[in-house]
Parts: C-alpha cells; sequence; structure tokens
C-alpha cells in the first residue's frame, strides 16, 4: 500500500449493537438519520495500520481505536447475526456494514464501519474500503 487512505466513518462494536435499546433502533429507520452506530469520526487506513479517531457519542468523549494489520483476522462486507439488514430502514438496499474482526488482549472482538455514510441516498463507500482492506490484510 503506498499511500494512505481517509474517510469520514460511523463506528459501532459487537457490544454496542447487543446493547442497543429501542431509542437507537428509531434513530436508525428515521428518515435522514445515521445507521446504528457509537462513535463518529475519522478512519484512517496506514501502511501497518488501521486507525479510528473520533467521539464517543453516548459518552460524549473523544474515542481512538488503533488496529494492527497483523491483528486482523477477517474482513466482511455485508450483514451478520449481529448487525442485521432489518438494522437500518433501507434493509440493506443501499448500504451494508463492513465489518473487521481482530485480536485484543487474548480475544477476538468485532467492530463495523459505514463509511462516508450519505444520509440523502443512504449509501456509504463501504465498498471501496472493502477492497482496500482485503488488499491490505493480504499485504506483507
Amino acid at each position: 500500500m503506498s499511500e494512505k487512505m481517509e474517510d469520514k466513518a460511523l463506528l459501532a462494536h459487537e457490544e454496542d449493537l447487543e446493547k442497543r435499546g429501542i431509542l437507537d433502533w428509531l434513530r436508525a429507520h428515521t428518515s435522514f438519520l445515521k445507521p446504528l452506530h457509537r462513535y463518529e469520526g475519522e478512519l484512517t487506513l496506514e501502511e501497518d495500520r488501521l486507525i479510528f479517531e473520533g467521539e464517543d457519542t453516548k459518552e460524549d468523549k473523544d474515542y481512538r481505536k488503533e488496529i494492527r494489520r497483523d491483528d486482523v483476522t477477517e474482513v466482511y462486507h455485508g450483514f451478520d447475526d449481529s448487525f442485521r439488514r432489518r438494522e437500518d430502514r433501507s434493509i440493506g438496499i443501499r448500504f451494508k456494514p463492513l465489518r473487521v474482526n481482530y485480536k485484543e488482549n487474548d480475544k477476538e472482538r468485532t467492530m463495523y464501519f459505514v463509511t462516508d455514510f450519505s444520509r440523502l441516498t443512504r449509501g456509504s463507500n463501504n465498498d471501496e474500503w472493502f477492497k482496500a482492506l482485503r488488499e491490505w490484510t493480504e499485504g506483507e
């Protein structure tokens, strides 16, 4: 990878989705509101790490997460048992979440991204990010 990639992003960890309430669900199903997420910020892909830097919207504080390339175990583009199609009002027609599984402190963790989300079209840049992350994880 020769140059870094950056985009605005929404992020939720698997445990955030498991703890979601009815208000979170309603927000995700209201026109012009964003998909389920807890963090808003900037996603950056560098040669050896994936960095999310932004804000924890529930606790109103800064949030930063760095994942080394060697710690990423899977990249998946689509819905699963935690982030289901029914979680968004477009039921997956306009965007699919980007899932990154990684190792942290000997545990498998999961986080979901929606990059460059458009409230108007409910589209995202996740296709491009999925391709870039697949190439990145297959690199040396």
